[in-house]
């Protein structure tokens, strides 16, 4: 977001500047609430949250205040794979070691991808997952890795790992373990991704819609009700910053990677998810991510 507001504005009407307000609570439901509720629906409120949270209402999970197809989604910046990872001195190698002795991972909280992954683990593959929440975001896990406090965790970005912990790969002080995404990311090639390990026809059907929305890896909507004219105007100058050789350019140095979705794509896609998606298969997500929606996993506050 704060990439995007140095360049997005000089293709809006008017050249406004664009105001970065952060929101943090319960792994961004908060920012989406707010936006379908309480934010302004001129076209002067907008905002990006985790890819996971517009497809919450499928689950009935509590707290949800929004139905996430009728956000206007403004586009997406790229596609993500997330990936399991271990601290190179604990003894886990490779995803096999997770299911022959428990494992200490961080997350931020209940009903988010990271933990709600950890279950899926769990439940699918038999991984021996302890699962430490309330964390106050990647920053605050991965400090606990470096400190021992845990040993790894679920379903970190990729291209997040690459940018914000670039001397973990450069140094080999982590060890990946799988990668979660409806493909292999091409820089992982022989990393094992969990579709490729699970086998359970229902179970792969569940999981495919789990990862769904990682085809918006970063995805910025607005709320329901704005006007078309500026909702327009909005992914007109989202498509055209994607294109411009200053923002190409912070994203190389910052190594992020670019491969967007127009707002038409990412509506149509969470469309798709929501209308393709079966009670059974819904059902079986359910289940498979029971102990991540439960907010039973131990949490860190109350150690």
């Amino acid at each position: 977001a704060k990439m995007l507001s140095h360049h997005l504005g000089q293709y809006i009407p008017g050249k406004p500047g664009i105001i970065l307000q952060h929101m943090p609570g319960d792994g961004s439901l908060k920012a989406y609430n707010f936006l379908y509720t309480v934010a302004a629906k001129d076209g002067t409120a907008f905002g990006t949250g985790h890819r996971f949270v517009p497809i919450l209402p499928l689950f009935d999970i509590k707290g949800t205040r929004f139905d996430g197809r009728k956000f206007k989604y403004v586009g997406s910046i790229n596609k993500e794979v997330g990936v399991t990872i271990a601290w190179h001195t604990t003894p886990f190698k490779t995803f096999d070691d997770v299911l022959k002795r428990e494992m200490v991972v961080g997350t931020t909280g209940w009903g988010i991808q990271i933990t709600n992954f950890t279950s899926v683990f769990k439940v699918a593959l038999g991984a021996k997952f302890k699962v430490i929440t309330g964390y106050g975001g990647t920053r605050a896990i991965n400090l606990a890795i470096e400190r021992g406090e845990v040993q790894g965790r679920v379903g970190m970005p990729w291209s997040l790992l690459k940018y914000t912990k670039a001397d973990w790969l450069r140094d080999n002080k982590i060890r990946i373990l799988m990668q979660m995404g409806l493909r292999r990311h091409r820089e992982l090639p022989n990393v094992p991704n969990i579709l490729d390990v699970v086998k359970p026809k229902l179970d792969r059907s569940a999981i495919k819609l789990l990862l769904g929305p990682s085809d918006m890896g970063r995805p910025f909507l607005a709320p329901p009700g704005i006007p078309h004219d500026r909702l327009t105007a909005l992914r007109r100058a989202f498509n055209k910053t994607m294109r411009d050789a200053g923002f190409k350019a912070e994203a190389a140095k910052y190594r992020m990677g670019i491969n967007p979705m127009t707002g038409s794509e990412v509506q149509n896609l969470i469309a798709r998810l929501y209308l393709s998606s079966s009670k059974e298969v819904i059902a079986r997500a359910k289940v498979l991510t029971a102990q991540g929606f439960s907010r039973k996993s131990r949490n860190k506050k109350n150690k």
